[in-house]
Order: structure tokens, then sequence, then C-alpha cells
């Protein structure tokens, strides 16, 4: 199967079944934004300055606390750095899951300092530490809101056969046992600092869920909290489906889908998951583009000054030589 997709008309069913993919997912969601009414959602969209600032402050979240994890692992400039890390985003979102860790490697392998098996082993480690402190919080998250009684899961996908959720709770014990026996064969640094990057992306997680639900909030004040609670869960959940195309339409439509059920209104809540996704696509192309030119810019302005400092020391030798033979 991967020679097979590895081959030319591997790749070209893959694209064909990945463009299938995100037009049904666009579709599906088109219809569910037109059955609540295309007019009532654009007349809903957010008005409050604060839904924009949390917006934004969401969006650099990620970037800004792996600029502190990965400027310590490898005494990267600060600048570039976050540059990349912002192109990582984009890639991760706009591309395919795990993407941007491919490309955050390949520039660190290029650091000073900084050989294959160390760019490879920070990546690797932050990532891992990444997916057990969001699988972490998910699961205290829900269990919660459940038990606060917050989530109204069972109006949703009706009540639920007790076998599953034994065969779900074991499934999830097992891999952490695994995970367990075999860390360190799985993880490049020690315990210690696994622990850090694990402490620092719960901290991160805590922090994004919170803005999360104050974004909604300050559109929706009246809404009761087990609303943003309910779409919160649903959200996380579907968001964490790895290597899904247009990852964040499926969710929106995921969402969308859940809210015929609570006690808010839908066009105001497609209103302001349809204006999230607009600017963060538009932060997306704008960013990526922007921060590419600059590090474009610069590694043309450095091979220039690398190049204008060869002549002058070519020049400089030849005018000594020059003065030698005159002496």
């Amino acid at each position: 199967m991967q020679l097979y997709a590895s081959s030319p008309r591997g790749r070209t069913v893959v694209r064909a079944l990945r463009l299938i993919l995100v037009v049904g997912i666009l579709a599906v969601l088109v219809l569910q934004v037109g059955s609540i009414g295309w007019r009532s959602v654009l007349t809903s969209l957010p008005t409050t300055p604060w839904f924009y600032v949390l917006v934004l402050t969401m969006y650099f979240l990620l970037p800004s606390f792996e600029l502190g994890i990965y400027r310590r692992m490898w005494r990267a400039p600060l600048a570039p750095l976050l540059r990349v890390l912002i192109r990582k985003r984009v890639l991760n979102n706009e591309v395919v899951g795990y993407s941007g860790e491919v490309y955050l490697y390949s520039w660190g392998r290029k650091l000073a300092g900084v050989d294959d098996a160390k760019s490879f082993a920070a990546v690797k480690d932050n990532a891992i530490a990444s997916s057990l402190a969001s699988n972490t919080i998910l699961v205290i998250l829900v269990t919660g809101f459940v038990l606060a009684g917050k989530v109204v899961l069972v109006d949703v996908i009706g009540p639920q056969n007790p076998i599953a959720i034994v065969v779900a709770i074991a499934g999830v014990a097992i891999l952490a046992a695994t995970f367990v026996r075999f860390r360190r064969s799985i993880l490049s640094h020690s315990a210690r600092v696994v622990g850090i990057l694990f402490g620092v992306h719960c901290l991160r997680f805590v922090v994004m869920y919170g803005l999360q639900i104050l974004q909604w909030w300050v559109v929706l004040p009246d809404a009761p909290l087990s609303v943003w609670a309910t779409m919160l869960v649903v959200g996380t959940l579907t968001n964490r489906i790895p290597f899904l195309p247009a990852r964040d339409m499926f969710t929106i439509g995921a969402m969308l889908g859940v809210s015929g059920f609570l006690d808010a209104s839908q066009a105001v809540v497609a209103g302001m998951l349809v204006t999230k996704s607009a600017i963060d696509k538009t932060l997306n192309a704008g960013l990526f583009a922007t921060t590419a030119w600059i590090d474009r810019r610069g590694s043309v302005e450095a091979e220039d000054l690398t190049t204008a400092a060869d002549e002058f020391s070519a020049i400089e030798a030849e005018e000594s030589e020059t003065a030698k033979m005159y002496t």
C-alpha cells in the first residue's frame, strides 16, 4: 500500500481522494449554514471588539509557547524562530497534520550546533509531550464537565452502551501503559525535560480552552455554560482527528451540528465560527507569505554580504601583493 501511494498513480489517487473529502466537507458546511439562513448568519456576525482581540490572542498562543521551548533547546535566534513557528502552525492547519513538524525539523538541522539527531529529538519529544498534554487535558475537561452536568452529550449522541465505555477506557489505559513501558525507546530526552514540556503544553491547553470559552461568552453572555462546554468538547474531539484535510471546516460542521440541540442562537454560533475561520485563514495566508518573504530576503542579503566580503578580501590581498612588488 505504501509503495503504491508513493508511485505517480498512487499520488494522483491520494490527491483526488483528498480533494473529494475537502469538497464533501465544504458542501456539508454550506448546506448547514444554508439551513440556518445565510442572511441570518451575516447579520449575526460578532460586533464586540473583544471577540477579535481573543481571536488574535489564540492565533499566536501556540507559536509563543513553542518559541520559549525551542529557544531554550536550540539556542535559536528569536525572530527567525518565531517566523518558522508561525509557518509550522500554518502547515499543520492548512496542509496536513504534522507537516509543520517536518518543516521545523528541516529548519532546525540547518542551525549552527544543531545536528540531525538533536533536531529530530527536539521536534519528536515536543510533539509527543504536546499530544500527551492534549489528551490529558481533554480527558480532564470532558470528565469535569460531564460530572458537573455541563456537557449534554446524551442529548446529542444518545445513551451510551456501558461496554463501549469500558472498552474505550481500557484502550486508553493500554496505550498509557505501553508508552510508560517503552518510554526510553520512544523519547530521546530525560524524563525531567519531557516532564517540563508536558507541563508547559498542559498550561497552554488550559489557557487556550479558557480563552475559547471566553471568546464565545463575550458574544453571547446570556447563554448557559453547558452550551460552550458541549461545543468545546465536540470541537476538541473532532480537531484531534489526525491527517484530516480541511480539519477546521470539519470541526465547524461538527459544532454546528450539535448547536441545534443547545440553547443558543444557531445564526450567532455560525457567525462566530465562520468569522473565526475566515480570520484564521486570512492570517495564515498573509503571515506565511510575509514571513517567507522576510526570510528569503534575509538569506539573499546574507549571501550578498558574504560575496561582498569575499570580494573585499580579494581586493585587499591583491593590493597587498601590489604593494610588496613596489617595496
